[in-house]
């Protein structure tokens, strides 16, 4: 009994020293966030794998996740850790056998908007006995942009009761239909006399004519950041109503299937400097790619707002209206938008962050 005993410790012994020397070897770490763009306060998902790329035993293996300001666990209380500065990580403790992948996914939400960096993660490797431990930091660069929220019923309905129904009522000048482009299908919207019978018997599709216009007109948004009146922590509130009205002005302007531009002199967190400026277009990737520069847009501003007006006038020559973004109500600001707004020959529309209003 002694020497099995005996044997037994020198075994321990002999696997705890391999544990040692062999550290984290062949041990590979992957992040993947599935949606790049997400809601605020809607939770999301943090896919975590562990990967043994060797023939070897790990008994313990803890991975701990440091989550940006601003993201925060939804509903994992057993994986959350909070360190003495406040500062949030997530903690998952397993074992892995030869060859062998661990995968997990963890729940996260976004308090606000913005962009999200997860940047490294740590993975600690315990002894067989479980007397020491020995961590490895993984470098990862991962980020999740959160887009605004909607603007609120409020401003919905008088941006849903304004410009878009002026718009979409006067939106072709000349329809020609004779001079058929093509076939799409049916949405629900269009008048009977559209429909193209010989197309729907020949897909079993309900599909309807696209006419040719002599032009289509289109809505330009402008979204200026410039304040003149305010302190950076003053103005905070105005700037975020006034990208959830950007939010909701393409939004309507997609519902609506108005062409849209959009412009800003907004600077972005990371390398999105193209989406300043967005050429007209409409479509599921025309809306995401504006709604990202609006998740990742700062209150800083690249140019003056007159430069940003006379950038986008001088952009289209289809555009017949003009919605004007800006986060207060700045007379000098307002009647920049006005002058140019007149010197193009286009209707003007105007919506403050400050006063929540549209004009």
């Amino acid at each position: 009994m002694i020497l099995l005993l005996i044997a037994v410790i020198l075994l321990a012994t002999l696997f705890q020293s391999f544990a040692r020397r062999r550290g984290l070897r062949g041990l590979e770490v992957e992040l993947s966030f599935p949606q790049a763009l997400v809601e605020q306060e809607t939770p999301f998902e943090l896919t975590l794998e562990l990967i043994n790329r060797r023939r070897v035993f790990f008994p313990f293996l803890r991975i701990s996740v440091r989550l940006p300001e601003g993201l925060v666990a939804d509903g994992e209380e057993k994986q959350l850790r909070t360190d003495i500065l406040g500062r949030q990580s997530i903690s998952l403790s397993t074992w892995l056998g030869p060859r062998q992948r661990f995968s997990r996914s963890v729940h996260l939400k976004a308090v606000r908007r913005g962009r999200f960096l997860v940047e490294n993660v740590t993975v600690y490797g315990g002894d067989f006995l479980g007397i020491s431990e020995e961590g490895q930091r993984f470098s990862r660069f991962l980020e999740v942009v959160a887009i605004p929220r909607e603007a609120d019923g409020r401003e919905i309905e008088q941006i849903a009761g304004g410009f878009p129904g002026d718009i979409s009522v006067n939106r072709f000048l000349y329809e020609d239909p004779v001079l058929t482009v093509g076939y799409r299908d049916y949405t629900g919207r269009e008048p009977m006399k559209m429909l193209a019978w010989t197309q729907i018997a020949r897909t079993g599709r309900l599909m309807v004519k696209q006419y040719d216009y002599t032009l289509e007109t289109s809505v330009m948004v402008v979204l200026n950041m410039e304040c003149r009146s305010q302190e950076a922590e003053e103005k905070k509130p105005q700037v975020e109503a006034a990208y959830r009205l950007a939010r909701s002005v393409c939004e309507q302007l997609e519902e609506q299937g108005i062409r849209y531009s959009f412009h800003t002199n907004a600077v972005t967190a990371g390398d999105f400097a193209s989406w300043q400026s967005v050429g007209e277009g409409l479509g599921e990737h025309h809306l995401a790619h504006i709604l990202e520069g609006l998740g990742r847009g700062l209150d800083q501003t690249a140019i003056s707002c007159d430069a940003l007006l006379e950038q986008a006038i001088r952009s289209s020559d289809s555009t017949r209206g003009l919605m004007f973004i800006t986060p207060e109500a700045d007379p000098e600001i307002l009647h920049l938008a006005e002058t140019w707004a007149e010197w193009a020959g286009v209707h003007l529309w105007t919506a403050t962050g400050q006063e929540e209003s549209v004009c």
